[in-house]
This record gives structure tokens, C-alpha cells and sequence, in this order.
């Protein structure tokens, strides 16, 4: 990834590419528009802000049938050596065959895990329905066109159901509209927001504006990108007064909660996945904090 700084960004023209956070996570789709200075500062303000380099395989063509365990092509998955109490790394699935996965090497830190042939892995993804835990053997190590590992078919295979989603941090960039201003977004009306935690059930929202009086009704637009596709999510909700916390005492732009008005079917699969891969990719989660987290 290639870290961007303010001035890298376009100011009220289309983004050119996605805007990453330092984990690689969405903030804000390409082809979206940052409406003024504010707004910019907003979207840096919890962190650093990154774009994918020019040799990122696009994830719109990524194949995306379920693979083993319902996982599919592009989930994320947390890597741990077998015995290892350390911090998981990061990879993706990128492709199976009968008796095996093709994975990214994972990394943790920016570094390379130090694995080879032979070496015992633990597993962890979410098929959408459940958090997966296996074991696979690495049986070959693969260089060229880039570094990938071959794994042996899942073992000792455990799955958690996944019943309610959990509230998670984020650092989603949404537009901020009232419900039925569907042109907003097109004639610049529109207000970019942050999404500081999201669940199924509401967002802790900031802004460069005044926020709403508690009560009042918004319209949230924005993308999630689940299982590497990116995919655009509008939810209607009413404004609430934020709890105190962080982002709700920040002076110089103001948060308050929005409630959800109950999801559609799409939308709602969309969040707990997104949700779910948050929680896998908060590596310091066990598993079964996770389980505790889905009851």
C-alpha cells in the first residue's frame, strides 16, 4: 500500500482510487467526492490514510464461488504457526482445488511470517454464517508470480454460528443525506461523515457540520467491502445523542449516534459479514472472546 497525505487528494472532484486505512481496510470508495477542506481533515483524522499500489489485483475480478467451508475466494484469514500464543497474521484465500488452498503469505506487521514446507497452520475465517477454525499443513511455498503458500485440505475443522453481530470500530467514510434526497450526492449537498463504530443495530457518526437535533431523521450512503468486493450500502436511521467516548468528545467535529431502521436482507448480511471480518482481523480477539461476543 502507498500511504497519501492531504494533499495527494482531489478536493470536490471524483476520487481516483479507494482510500485505505493502515490495515488495508475501505474508507472511502473511488470515484467518491471529498466535498471541501473540512471534510479531508475528517477522513485523516483517526489515522493514517492509504491507497492500494498500481499492481493490486482489482478484487472485481477476483472468483467468487464458495470454496472450502463456505469460505470464499478473498476472505480474510488469521494465520497462527501451531502452539503459537502470539499475535495472528493477516492472509487471504485466493484460490482452492479439491485437496488444498492457495493463500497469500501472511503477514503481521508489515513482515512476512517465517514459514515453510511442512510447518503446521491454524485458520481462522467467516463464511458469513460462521467464524471457521482449522488446521493445514503447508506443502509448498510459492514465489513466482508472487509469494503465495499452498495449503493441504482443512482438519481438525470447528465452527462458531454467528447469531448477533457485535459493535465494532471503524473508519467508514459515508455521505450523510436526509431520507428521499437521493440527488444530494450528485449536486454536492451531501456531507461526508465518519463512522467511528458500526453494528447491525446503529453507528457512532461524525461530521464537519452541526449535528443533527436528536430525533431527526438521516440517510447514511456508504461502501463495504466484504470478502475484497466492494458494495454500496444505504440505511435510513434517527439521530440520538452519542454516549461519551473519544470520538464523542471531539470539539472540533461534532459525534452523535444514528439508530437503524430495521435492515433489508442485503443489507444486513452485508454488515455482519463486514462486522465479522473486523472482529477476525482484531488480532488480538481469541476465539473464544468472539463466541462470547455472538450470543
Amino acid at each position: 500500500m502507498i500511504q497519501l497525505t492531504p494533499n495527494d487528494l482531489p478536493v470536490g472532484y471524483p476520487l481516483p482510487w479507494s482510500l485505505l486505512d493502515g490495515e488495508g481496510n475501505l474508507v472511502l470508495c473511488s470515484g467518491s467526492v471529498i466535498p471541501d477542506e473540512r471534510d479531508l481533515a475528517l477522513v485523516f483524522r483517526h489515522g493514517v490514510v492509504c491507497r492500494e499500489d498500481e499492481h493490486h489485483e482489482d478484487c472485481d475480478t477476483l472468483h467468487c464461488a464458495p470454496g472450502p467451508l463456505g469460505l470464499q475466494v478473498g476472505t480474510l484469514l488469521h494465520v497462527k504457526r501451531e502452539g503459537d500464543t502470539s499475535r495472528a497474521a493477516a492472509s487471504r484465500l485466493i484460490g482452492y482445488i479439491d485437496q488444498g488452498l492457495f493463500v497469500t503469505w501472511p503477514q503481521l506487521g508489515g513482515r512476512d511470517l517465517p514459514l515453510q514446507a511442512g510447518d503446521t497452520v491454524l485458520l481462522r475465517g467467516f463464511s458469513g454464517h460462521a467464524i471457521h477454525s482449522f488446521l493445514s499443513t503447508i506443502t509448498a511455498v510459492c514465489r513466482s508470480p508472487f509469494r503465495y503458500l499452498v495449503l493441504s485440505a482443512p482438519a481438525q475443522q470447528q465452527a462458531l454460528p454467528v447469531r448477533k453481530a457485535a459493535r465494532v470500530p471503524t473508519r467508514l467514510a459515508a455521505y450523510l443525506t436526509e431520507p428521499g434526497d437521493d440527488d444530494a450526492i450528485d449536486t454536492g449537498a451531501a456531507r461526508l461523515a465518519l463512522l467511528s463504530d458500526i453494528s447491525t443495530g446503529g453507528a457512532l457518526v461524525q461530521t464537519t457540520a452541526p449535528a443533527p437535533a436528536p430525533g431527526s431523521r438521516v440517510r447514511l450512503r456508504f461502501k463495504l467491502r466484504t470478502a475484497s468486493l466492494d458494495s454500496e450500502v444505504t440505511i435510513d436511521g434517527w439521530v440520538r445523542v452519542a454516549a461519551p467516548g473519544a470520538a464523542s468528545d471531539d470539539a472540533d467535529f461534532p459525534a452523535f449516534g444514528v439508530a437503524f431502521d430495521v435492515l433489508a436482507e442485503r443489507e444486513l448480511t452485508l454488515l455482519q459479514c463486514y462486522i465479522y471480518e473486523q472482529l477476525l482481523s482484531s488480532t488480538r480477539m481469541p476465539l473464544q472472546a468472539a463466541a462470547v461476543a455472538a450470543v
